[in-house]
């Protein structure tokens, strides 16, 4: 991996890193809705054991799959982070570090707390399935989970307020926005609430579930209301000035944030269950699913294929994955951003298998249309892991295009304006 990026460095490659935490968090997944872990909401090291004790041929090579995909995943996910801060550290010393904070491009820093946020994430679900017993510690970790996540929230707050402050008394540059890259803040809130809604499941303590699922709501209204003030702006300014190429991935940033905001809904659901039996009348019996819940997760995919199905036909008419994900000739951090949204799918589709058809009885598991399913899953998921690795080796590697840019030239062949290519959102 090259090494010292100095003004050509962008925030925006620690979405490399999420990205493959992302692709952690699907092959936990596998764990999750496949293997059973009665009177536990998810998965641990000692119910994923019974289940290949216990499991056929099938069920054998979906943990191991899942644990060596899982890993996997994660150690690259830890490499690229510690690079990223490693670069940023550089970057904050430049020239176009100053310029970054002056500029609209100054939201590519949201791309921080919410890498963090899915490293959390990742070392949540490695550590249920990795380390022996947890279980018996795990009310004890509730604390500690929310702290974490609590502070990946402040610090995307410290971002947020700073760009906030300055661009509502400076203004915001229309002309050079160029697509919905303003949607990463939306996207980052969106990580924040989600991470702290697992604690508001999982904890036992009133104090925790209480704190953790009030704080899930409040940076999940943040996420919305930034959705609700960005996204038409973003369409506006794509309207009045057009699509800029290296900005065309942006159109699929709201696929990962539905992912998000479905898993932050069904694990607040279960926060909310869970208050109500603290309540007066004591423990009751509570639904896991209902139809509405398997339409909520319907709609939510039927949403993502719309932005999909749009980007994917502006970004093969524009040449953007012809320059940007295949190509060696312009280094982009732009590319990175069509992981997510497969991540995204894959995840919400897991979800939709489980809760939504199989927990309402509208599909059998083991059935043919049951494995039909997993296989169009997986082949997303294939797809998304063989473009991450393409991505990387093009952009990232020592062989790939920004290893042949001069040391203190920012490239972009194809867009040319410096100032577009700070605007850059992957």
């Amino acid at each position: 991996m090259i090494k010292n990026l100095g003004e050509r460095y962008s925030p925006l490659y620690f979405l490399a890193a999420l990205g493959f935490g992302g692709m952690a968090v699907f092959f936990f997944m596998a764990f999750m809705h496949l293997t059973p872990h009665p009177g536990s909401l998810m998965p641990n090291f000692e119910t994923i054991q019974d289940s290949f004790a216990q499991g056929d041929g099938f069920m054998k090579t979906v943990i191991v799959v899942a644990y060596i995909g899982m890993v996997a995943m994660l150690i690259v996910h830890f490499r690229l982070l510690v690079w990223n801060f490693r670069e940023f550290t550089i970057f904050r010393g430049t020239d176009a570090y100053t310029k970054l904070r002056e500029s609209n491009a100054e939201v590519t820093l949201m791309a921080i707390p919410l890498t963090l946020g899915m490293s959390v994430n990742g070392a949540l679900v490695a550590a249920m399935a990795l380390v022996p017993n947890l279980t018996s510690i795990l009310q004890t970790l509730m604390p500690f989970a929310l702290l974490a996540y609590g502070a990946v929230g402040v610090l995307a707050l410290y971002f947020m307020s700073r760009y906030l402050k300055r661009i509502i008394g400076a203004g915001f540059d229309f002309k050079q926005n160029g697509g919905l890259n303003q949607l990463l803040s939306s996207f980052a809130f969106a990580m924040v609430s989600v991470g702290l809604a697992a604690p508001a499941a999982m904890a036992d303590a009133t104090w925790v579930k209480l704190a953790a699922l009030l704080s899930s709501l409040f940076f999940a209204s943040i996420s919305v209301l930034l959705l609700l003030v960005f996204l038409p702006l973003g369409a506006m300014s794509m309207m009045r000035y057009g699509l800029s190429l290296q900005n065309s991935a942006t159109l699929w940033l709201p696929i990962p944030m539905l992912t998000l905001w479905g898993i932050t809904l069904l694990r607040n659901r279960h926060a909310i269950q869970g208050l109500h039996d603290l309540g007066p009348a004591g423990p009751q019996d509570h639904q896991t699913t209902s139809i509405w819940v398997m339409l909520w997760l319907a709609g939510i995919i039927m949403t993502q294929l719309t932005f999909l199905g749009l980007g994917h036909i502006v970004m093969k008419k524009n040449g953007f994955y012809k320059d940007y994900v295949f190509g060696k000739n312009v280094a982009s951090p732009a590319a990175f951003t069509l992981v997510c949204p497969g991540v995204g799918i894959s995840v919400v589709s897991m979800f939709f298998l489980r809760t939504g058809l199989i927990g309402n009885g509208l599909l059998t598991e083991g059935s043919f249309l049951f494995y039909a399913y997993l296989v169009g899953v997986a082949a997303i998921a294939a797809v998304t892991l063989w473009g991450a690795l393409t991505i990387f080796r093009n952009q990232l590697s020592k062989n790939g295009a920004l290893a042949s840019l001069p040391e203190i030239e920012q490239a972009d062949d194809v867009e040319q304006s410096e100032d577009a290519d700070l605007l850059t959102v992957s």
